[in-house]
């Protein structure tokens, strides 16, 4: 959403990519110089391996009661009969 303050268009979201410590706009940004910004980083996506990796740690670290390694168990059986 964009409102007019004084003329000029504010609440605008712009895209750009980060290069040598410089933000580079993806298309124009009609920013006039000194003007403050807020950055908001977007969450990088993660590749198969990294969250291969992640899930990996994660069952490492769940309790291997009787009880946990019964429900993978059959949660293997099931995968495998499939």
């Amino acid at each position: 959403m964009s409102m007019q303050y004084g003329g000029r268009q504010v609440g605008m979201t712009y895209k750009g990519v980060v290069k040598g410590n410089v933000i580079q706009f993806e298309g124009v940004a009609d920013l006039p110089e000194g003007t403050r910004v807020s950055i908001i980083p977007e969450q990088q996506a993660m590749t198969l391996h990294e969250w291969l990796s992640e899930a990996r740690l994660l069952r490492a670290q769940l309790p291997t009661t009787s009880d946990s390694v019964e429900l993978l168990r059959q949660l293997r059986q099931r995968r495998a009969s499939r």
